[in-house]
């Protein structure tokens, strides 16, 4: 069963790896037998979304902003039955749907934090809309600020929270109001793979576009943990440039791991086994 971290230790060890020189590898977890190996690969921090379900049916992970299912409920019991009982020592992050007006949220924090969950991060997250219907959600009550509230509840039960934003005026509430230990500056849909959206992103862009949201962020909190995420960073080679060109800590992974890393490596093995002739 995974370890249970206070906030100041959970933090101790993210530091204490940046500072060792070991960039952070944040990924999800859509079953067990994923966190089993991605811990074991050294991973730094494990999350569990509903979006992660999702991308394990091979659906592509939007499926997770959508009314399909209990988002809270879903990671709650992904948690408790799949995800837990296969980690070691790895800390265990929940991605927490704050706009939840069926739940008493600090009630519900504290569930995640009794069955072994170390943090919290704003996802699913009303962030990823835009235009009208993000507009209509905030003059609704149903806007970002609930989100806000969710992470703030969660520092005051000790638990690290990890805060996402799309845009430079979410990022500046984001860190004015909430303060996150970790932020992460979402890209976009990752690209690749049978569900990735390819919208033709660059590499270069997608730094760009995390770069300038960093500098937005470290005026407001020098020591915050960045973390990339999302768009062009889909292997290995994307994240070192991400390294590169950016102040990024580390990058956080979803499909990357979850979802492209098991895509063509299955489809091969099965062909090596189909391969295979009867003996002449």
């Amino acid at each position: 069963m995974a370890l249970r971290y206070t906030r100041k230790d959970f933090l101790r060890r993210l530091r204490n790896e940046i500072t060792s020189g070991h960039p952070l590898v944040m990924t999800g977890a859509g079953n067990g037998i994923c966190a089993k190996f991605i811990e074991q690969g050294g991973a730094d921090i494990l999350g569990v979304y509903n979006t992660g379900y999702f991308r394990m049916q091979g659906y592509g992970s939007l499926a997770g902003m959508l009314p399909m299912a209990d988002a809270n409920e879903m990671i709650y019991q992904m948690g408790k039955k799949e995800i837990l009982p296969q980690v070691k020592e790895v800390p265990v992050i929940a991605g927490v749907n704050g706009v939840d007006v069926l739940r008493d949220m600090k009630l519900f924090l504290e569930d995640l934090k009794r069955i072994g969950f170390s943090g919290v991060h704003n996802f699913p997250t009303v962030a990823w809309f835009d235009g009208e219907f993000r507009n209509t959600l905030e003059k609704t009550g149903l806007g970002y600020s609930m989100e806000i509230e969710m992470l703030n509840q969660a520092k005051e039960l000790d638990l690290l929270t990890i805060g996402y934003a799309f845009n430079e005026e979410d990022a500046v509430k984001l860190m004015t109001e909430a303060e996150p230990d970790i932020f992460i500056f979402h890209a976009g849909i990752t690209q690749g793979g049978s569900t990735g959206y390819n919208e033709g992103r660059s590499i270069e862009e997608t730094a760009e576009r995390s770069r300038n949201h960093y500098d937005i962020v470290r005026k407001i909190r020098k020591d915050v943990i960045l973390l990339a995420h999302g768009a062009a960073i889909s292997n290995p080679e994307d994240a070192r440039y991400m390294l590169n060109h950016t102040d990024c800590d580390g990058v956080q992974l979803g499909s990357g791991i979850e979802r492209i890393a098991i895509e063509q490596p299955l489809a091969k093995r099965t062909r090596a086994f189909k391969d295979i002739s009867f003996p002449s």
